[in-house]
C-alpha cells in the first residue's frame, strides 16, 4: 500500500522545492531548542530566509506547516531506518547488542529535536483516528522494521510469542524512553539517562525471559 505525502504536493521547480527545503529545515532547526507553542510563523519565516508571504503560498499556518514536516521526517527516518537495519550490517551482534544500540539512538534523538518529539505527541494524542491514519501507518512500518531486526538477533527471542514481543517492546520502548528523556513527569523522582538504562534492561527480560531457551 503506498501512503501518500500529507500537506501540500511537492513543488515542481527546483526554485520553489529549495524555499520548500528552507522553510522545513528552519521549523525543524527551531523545534531543536523550543517548543511549537513558542514558535511563531515569522520566527519560520526569518529563519528560513523568506518572507512570511512565502510561507503562507505553500501553508494555510503553523499547523499545516507542521503536518507535512512531521511527515518528511516520519519518511526520511523509515529510509534510514532500512539502510541502518539492513542485515549485513548487524550479522554476529546479539540482541542485547541491538537493544543498546537501539536505546541510544532513541536517547540522541530526544535530545537532538525534543521540540519536533513534543509536537509529534501532541498531534497524536489531540488528532482523530482517522487524521491520523497517515503517520500511524508510516509509524508501524518502522515499528515492524525494528521488530524484525530485533529477531533477527544471534541469539534469538525467546519469549512465548516472539513476533508480538518484538513488535510490542519495540513500540512500548521508543515512547518510554522518549517520554522519560523529555517529560520529567513520566517517571517522578528519577532522571531520563537512569529510567532509559533500566527500560533497556527490562526489554531485555521481555524478550529473553529467564529459564526460556530458543526452540530449535
Amino acid at each position: 500500500m503506498t501512503i501518500e505525502p500529507e500537506g501540500p504536493r511537492p513543488p515542481r521547480q527546483k526554485r520553489s522545492e529549495a524555499t520548500l527545503a528552507r522553510i522545513l529545515g528552519a521549523a525543524k532547526t527551531l523545534l531543536a531548542t523550543r517548543d511549537l507553542d513558542d514558535i511563531t510563523v515569522e520566527d519560520i519565516a526569518r529563519e528560513a530566509g523568506v518572507s512570511v508571504g512565502a510561507l503562507y503560498t505553500r501553508f494555510k499556518g503553523k499547523d499545516e506547516l507542521l503536518t507535512h514536516l512531521l511527515d518528511a521526517t516520519q519518511r526520511e527516518q523509515l529510509e534510514r531506518l532500512e539502510e541502518v537495519l539492513a542485515a549485513e550490517r548487524w550479522a554476529g551482534v546479539d540482541l542485547a547488542g541491538r537493544l543498546d544500540w537501539l536505546v541510544e539512538t532513541l536517547q540522541a534523538s530526544a535530545r537532538a529535536n525534543p521540540g519536533l518529539i513534543r509536537a509529534v505527541f501532541g498531534r497524536l494524542l489531540s488528532q482523530s483516528a482517522a487524521l491520523n491514519a497517515g503517520p500511524a501507518a508510516l509509524n508501524a512500518r518502522s515499528v515492524a522494521l525494528i521488530a524484525d531486526w530485533l529477531l533477527a538477533a544471534r541469539d534469538g527471542v525467546t519469549a512465548p510469542d516472539p513476533q508480538a514481543a518484538a513488535a510490542t517492546t519495540t513500540a512500548w520502548l521508543s515512547y518510554s524512553v522518549h517520554m522519560a528523556m523529555l517529560y520529567e513527569f513520566a517517571f517522578p523522582g528519577q532522571d531520563g539517562e537512569t529510567v532509559a538504562r533500566e527500560l533497556r534492561r527490562a526489554a531485555l527480560a521481555a524478550l529473553r525471559p529467564q529459564g526460556r531457551v530458543r526452540a530449535v
